[in-house]
């Protein structure tokens, strides 16, 4: 075997561990604030479809960035892709397959179309107010891992401010 193969077959490896390693420091998945308890509305939590599945990161935290997508979940949920001013707050996993957003999810902003999730929305349609594609804004809601995904989401959303 040639030295440059012997070279290349052991770069090839440290580049690609440093690579991750360096995506993994700038995507950490760590929430830019801790807000108070107070400032996040725990009641919002029965009526989030199946809350087994997140993992509590911070109970509560402010994201400001800009809204790139606007979509209405099956489960009665808004889901808004948010591209955060702080990518801290992304893991690997939104920015491979969340298209470097954060997941913002308002629950039961609409009625469910499926049965399962319909009872989670019983009697309670959101308050907040929905962004518009382009806006800028500052969510305040719990910061969670989403298990089905992988990926990190604010969810629910206690409140949405328009920032100009």
């Amino acid at each position: 075997m040639s030295k440059t193969l012997v070279y290349i077959t052991l770069s090839v490896p440290a580049v690609l561990v440093a690579l991750v390693w360096v995506a993994k420091l700038r995507y950490s998945g760590t929430a830019p604030v801790k807000l108070p308890a107070e400032s996040c509305d725990r009641s919002l939590w029965k009526h989030v479809y199946q809350p087994e599945r997140l993992r509590v990161i911070e109970a509560c935290t402010s994201v400001e960035g800009r809204v790139v997508s606007v979509r209405q979940a099956r489960d009665g949920d808004l889901h808004i892709g948010l591209d955060p001013d702080h990518k801290s707050v992304l893991n690997f996993v939104n920015v491979l397959h969340g298209d470097g957003t954060l997941i913002v999810e308002v629950v039961c902003e609409h009625p469910p179309v499926d049965d399962d999730p319909k009872s989670a929305c019983s009697g309670f349609v959101s308050q907040v107010t929905p962004p518009k594609t382009g806006d800028r804004i500052r969510v305040t809601g719990a910061y969670v891992t989403d298990s089905e995904y992988g990926w990190n989401e604010i969810h629910p959303v206690t409140r949405i401010d328009l920032l100009r």
